[in-house]
């Protein structure tokens, strides 16, 4: 008998699976490695205790309403908790706006992409983005074009944009999707003069901004907070979204879209299509957690916890690796960007990498194209200790040395 041929919708004969998660299974699941790959938020940081207590509490108090079917929107109280949030801290507008809760920020953007891109469509991006929004974008035929980058200013390249946009006259152009708080890959802050130029320049040719912010609570250094580019916005430009991931924990499956109100009515509809609610009982407990404690509280030991521990990879990448690569210092986030010297190969250092067990993610997983970062790649410091930090880098080193010896008796 012969095997059947499966006719497969043309959407998905692009997608490959994510590489970010193929790379880190290999890593994830060898007991010997140090792991700096995946954005994995600390063991530490997770309030289990407090949600040990709230959990009992919701069980007798709302078991039926969470154990039934949901508001597509969102629990109410949950929803208002995050809008009053926003206001409160970020100055965004929740009048003209409305939030709906989304089974992690992952599905907040398939939904945005969802409603907005057709097939033959162009979404803009950083040259270095985040992969799973490339993926989602390919999944409707779109292409997710990246944008030049200036690792300074943290910022695109504004006068690109503006040619792009202009030159779109057939108008496929539908979105730009940015992370412009503490970028990930490469850790970096827009500049507020930035967002406003980014801003008014969507606003002239008409592009919505996705804005996506999974990190921006995480502020390490003492710069002022830098405001959103949802806050600048005073015509229905912008989409901004949040997320649970990186400040309660991942497996909550919890993010947030605060969107105006006529895409936000699109969202719902499509929403309901995917997975009609949100996990409910999730929903409930992070509602509770903010009712019973002070949330910014907990906030704060998160920036404390992992200030460490981005201070120990930056003294220890200026301590052993200077000589053979470049970084950026992050004022947040989770990740630090590398770029190694000319003079080293990237393939026989990643070679090299690997025989010393340190797991990193290469800079091409973490690009639009795929292809030009050959030299880049990124460390997560957020879930190993200090010391595995320590020893990660020292290991790193050591790989660029015998990469850069290598080189050197090829030529």
């Amino acid at each position: 008998m012969s095997e059947l041929r499966y006719q497969f919708a043309s959407r998905v004969s692009s997608l490959i699976p994510n590489p970010l998660r193929e790379q880190a299974k290999h890593v994830q699941r060898a007991d010997d490695y140090i792991k700096l790959t995946y954005g994995y938020p600390s063991n530490e940081a997770f309030p289990i205790e407090k949600l040990a207590r709230l959990s009992d509490k919701i069980y007798r108090q709302h078991a039926v309403e969470f154990m039934q079917y949901g508001e597509t929107e969102g629990i109410p109280r949950l929803r208002e908790q995050i809008k009053a949030r926003l206001h409160q801290y970020q100055d965004l507008d929740i009048v003209a706006n409305d939030v709906l809760i989304t089974s992690g920020s992952t599905q907040g953007m398939d939904l945005v992409f969802k409603i907005f891109v057709n097939e033959g469509d162009t979404v803009l991006t950083e040259e270095q983005t985040f992969i799973g929004a490339v993926n989602s974008i390919k999944s409707y035929g779109g292409h997710a074009q990246g944008l030049p980058f200036d690792m300074v200013s943290g910022c695109i390249d504004t006068g690109a944009l503006e040619a792009t946009l202009a030159a779109d006259t057939a108008h496929h152009i539908k979105l730009l999707y940015l992370i412009p708080t503490f970028q990930n890959p490469i850790g970096t802050s827009m500049s507020f003069e930035k967002r406003q130029e980014v801003y008014d320049i969507c606003q002239k040719h008409q592009i919505m901004i996705y804005e996506d912010d999974p990190y921006g609570d995480l502020l390490y250094s003492e710069i002022e907070s830098i405001p959103k580019i949802k806050s600048l916005d005073t015509t229905g430009n912008v989409i901004y979204a949040g997320s649970f991931s990186k400040i309660l924990a991942p497996g909550s499956r919890l993010g947030y879209l605060l969107a105006p109100k006529s895409v936000f009515d699109k969202l719902v509809l499509v929403k309901q299509v995917a997975d009609s609610f949100a996990n409910l009982y999730w929903q409930y407990l992070a509602s509770q957690l903010m009712d019973d404690y002070d949330f910014n509280e907990h906030i704060d030991y998160l920036r404390q916890l992992y200030k460490v521990k981005a201070d120990a990879m930056v003294g220890a990448l200026r301590d052993y690796a200077t000589q053979n690569m470049t970084f950026v210092v992050p004022d947040g986030g989770y990740f630090i960007s590398v770029k190694l010297n000319d003079d080293i190969d990237p393939s026989t250092f990643y070679d090299a990498l690997d025989q010393h067990h340190v797991g990193v993610i290469p800079g091409n997983i973490m690009s639009a194209a795929g292809q030009g970062y050959e030299r880049y790649f990124r460390l997560n410091f957020t879930l190993p200790s200090v010391e595995e930090i320590e020893t990660g880098i020292k290991r790193i080193a050591q790989a660029a040395t015998v990469a850069k010896i290598k080189q050197q008796m090829v030529f």
